[in-house]
């Protein structure tokens, strides 16, 4: 699950937001499985909708319920796959580095498709979706 999902789903006033929070919406009562997701993305979100003019506590509290759902997986970065990730931003150049270390998740996990809004992510191999 990518920022541009999460953001879209939190936050109302996003252009998006119908879309990202039927994903969110979807998650939340098992109609999607299960999605996987770094702390790169959630540090991503959270300066996203802060820099948005969000509400900081409202802003924590979302996070906070991303992160205790047993529906969600979270990865965090560390040395190994902080490495991994640097091959990965530097095969594919239009990438960020948070979305090349969800890329190489994705690689490591064999997981073959992704909620975004983010055409980066049209990569041959990988199913981008931006809404259910």
């Amino acid at each position: 699950m990518d920022t541009t999902i999460w953001a879209s789903g939190i936050d109302a006033s996003d252009t998006l937001h119908k879309d990202g929070s039927a994903v969110l919406k979807a998650l939340a009562s098992g109609d999607l499985a299960s999605a996987i997701t770094t702390d790169y993305v959630l540090d991503e979100t959270l300066t996203l909708l802060k820099m948005r003019g969000g509400e900081t506590g409202s802003i924590v509290k979302a996070i906070q319920d991303i992160i205790s759902s047993s529906a969600v997986t979270l990865v965090y970065v560390d040395e190994i796959l902080f490495h991994a990730a640097l091959s990965t931003y530097k095969k594919y150049e239009r990438l960020s580095f948070t979305d090349a270390v969800t890329l190489t998740v994705m690689q490591q996990r064999k997981v073959k498709e992704i909620f975004s809004h983010d055409s980066d992510f049209d990569i041959r191999g990988i199913v981008r979706r931006e809404r259910l």
